[in-house]
């Protein structure tokens, strides 16, 4: 079976532990590969990484023969760029979520990805990980029957950085990110329930600011409904006197209830059961999905992401903003 050859672009936080590693540790890959708009960044990665090149520009590492597949590690104001160079010079992409700003531009990066034949896949990465997949196994296998409705609650206080304009983390300046942390974690949500129930055909949402901390939404709500006909509500705040993380399935024979940004146990309730499954998260959680990704291009099992439902969860998403982001003209 053939190694992948992987490059990397950006070397920040989540490709520190949550991905880097992974990309080395998984079987028949490595990475071989990085840069970053930090040179000495890039440099720091390489060596405490045992990663053999660390070019200064985007445009080295393209040109390397010996990358096959790129990771684009960056926010989401560069995904659009960097996803289409990527693919321009006939290297399979693999992109940090959101695809990009916007619906339109993720259609795009479709677009010239199957142009220049090469693969696409987006870092929706708990579609991989052993307590999803656990969730799912019990869905499809009807353990709570028919799936009514299910529910997701994020809400949060504010971080200290939040705090300042100061201070803020590129993750709240909507040039660069495109929205605020609905975009940024509430998104993962909205994919998992595409996994687990199939394409969100409608959706209704309002966003807002509260606080007045930045200029991206800090509160949203939405309602939806999949194709399959299980209706979902969200409440999505990050500005609460208050941390809370719950997600509820309702099925017709039971319920299976969890937080979905930890990995404390899922519980099971039934007629005839009632169980609390612990199963930890992986050291790097996107390890799980990149060896999927790994073994999809080497032919031997297709990875869990799927394109069209990536491109989905922006279209959710952009709808869910598209009230607030009118207003506030970005």
């Amino acid at each position: 079976m053939a190694t992948i050859q992987w490059g990397m672009i950006g070397c920040g936080a989540v490709a520190e532990v949550k991905s880097g590693p992974g990309f080395y540790k998984s079987n028949n890959s490595a990475l071989v590969a990085v840069t970053s708009a930090d040179v000495a960044m890039t440099r720091s990665f390489a060596e405490r990484h045992g990663v053999a090149k660390a070019y200064d520009t985007t445009a080295e590492l393209l040109a390397d023969p010996a990358v096959q597949a790129v990771y684009v590690a960056t926010p989401p104001s560069s995904h659009k760029p960097l996803a289409l160079d990527v693919a321009k010079a006939g290297k399979h992409v693999y992109v940090e979520k959101p695809m990009a700003m916007r619906f339109e531009e993720c259609r795009e990066i479709v677009e010239v990805c199957e142009q220049r034949g090469v693969r696409l896949f987006v870092a929706f990465y708990r579609r991989a990980m052993p307590r999803f997949l656990q969730i799912k196994q019990w869905i499809d296998a009807g353990v709570i029957g028919e799936v009514r409705t299910v529910r997701a609650v994020q809400h949060q206080r504010p971080a200290p950085e939040d705090l300042s304009r100061a201070t803020l983390p590129w993750r709240l300046i909507p040039a660069v990110s495109g929205g605020g942390k609905f975009l940024d974690m509430g998104i993962h949500e909205l994919d998992l329930f595409d996994f687990l129930f199939g394409a969100i055909e409608e959706v209704h949402g309002i966003a807002s600011n509260q606080a007045g901390l930045y200029d991206v939404e800090d509160t949203v709500t939405a309602t939806w409904r999949h194709a399959s006909g299980v209706q979902g509500f969200g409440s999505w705040c990050y500005v609460c006197g208050n941390d809370e993380d719950y997600v509820e399935i309702v099925g017709s024979k039971g319920r299976i209830s969890f937080e979905f940004f930890s990995d404390k146990p899922l519980k099971l309730v039934t007629d005839t059961q009632s169980v609390d499954m612990d199963i930890p998260n992986p050291a790097h959680v996107q390890q799980p999905f990149i060896q999927s990704i790994v073994d999809d291009l080497n032919g031997v099992a297709p990875c869990p992401g799927n394109v069209e439902s990536a491109v989905r969860s922006t279209w959710v998403a952009d709808e869910v903003l598209k009230g607030y982001r009118a207003q506030k003209g970005y």
